[in-house]
């Protein structure tokens, strides 16, 4: 017989990879409660490889135990997981009508955002731009830190808390003068946002550009943020108060069509701006 060659050999932590999306797809519907001896007769592994995959599984929140039966089932993690694929793989589709419609609205360029697969920035998936010759341009493809811009604030509010904190306990990297750095500021500035429902941003990315942006919420995550940006010239209170309910219909249209939805938002008070900027950035 002959011998494997080294590309033909699984390395370890691709075999380790492979056992473990294993187990996970013996969870289903027709059977969706497992002992940790059936898994590894299933997936024709050791019992302790088994253990030890299904204790760190757990671990991350991606199956639960039974106290009494100490049988497993899929966790929060993993339905929490399902929900933002299936959200995300329908996002551009269902979401260029409103985001065009967005922009056409409030004559800037609309955005749709989302987390990296790392959940340690925010990438812009789609975008229309205005058609005004003084505008905001962003790629989509483009990612940026969760602490700065209106868009990358909403997704990192709305974010699971234990998430937030390993991101805040980050080195937060200062772009513009309005760059939120300080963690504690940070953390009011996302309670604020948390209760308003929306997020704001006044050169915190760009020199000269703003932004607001609204959330898409499924039942334990946050999937994806709509918003507009344009050039400071444009912005206004008025404008800011207006706006922010357009973005919110659009947000909530697309949470709509994927069965998600956008939170209740307050404009009762708007805060944008250099003056509301330095506040939040030196607070």
């Amino acid at each position: 017989m002959s011998k494997p060659t080294p590309d033909s050999e699984p390395k370890p932590a691709f075999q380790v990879l492979e056992r473990t999306f294993g187990i996970l797809e013996v969870f289903t519907e027709a059977r969706p409660e497992w002992s940790t001896t059936d898994i590894a007769r299933a997936q024709h592994l050791p019992v302790p490889t088994a253990h030890r995959i299904l204790a760190a599984l757990k671990r991350l929140g991606y199956v639960s135990q039974h106290e009494e039966t100490r049988r497993f089932r899929l966790g929060v993690g993993a339905l929490s997981l399902g929900e933002r694929a299936r959200a995300v793989a329908d996002l551009r589709p269902v979401a260029i009508g409103p985001l065009r419609r967005l922009s056409d609205a409030t004559g800037e360029t609309a955005l749709l955002t989302v987390l990296t697969p790392e959940r340690d920035r925010s990438v812009c998936l789609e975008r229309v731009e205005t058609p005004q010759p003084l505008r905001l341009s962003v790629q989509p493809g483009r990612q940026l830190p969760m602490h700065a811009g209106a868009s990358q604030k909403v997704l990192l509010a709305f974010m699971p808390a234990d998430d937030i904190e390993r991101l805040i306990a980050q080195p937060l990297e200062r772009f513009c003068q309005s760059t939120i750095t300080n963690p504690q500021a940070l953390r009011r500035e996302l309670a604020a946002i948390r209760a308003r429902g929306w997020a704001s941003s006044y050169e915190e990315t760009n020199v000269g550009v703003w932004g607001i942006a609204v959330p898409v919420l499924s039942d334990a995550d946050v999937v994806c943020a709509v918003g507009i940006a344009g050039p400071s010239p444009r912005l206004s209170v008025e404008r800011v108060r207006q706006d922010v309910g357009l973005v919110h219909d659009a947000a909530a249209a697309i949470g709509r069509a994927l069965g998600l939805k956008a939170p209740p938002i307050s404009a009762a008070e708007v805060r944008i701006g250099p003056a509301a900027a330095r506040e939040r950035s030196h607070a």
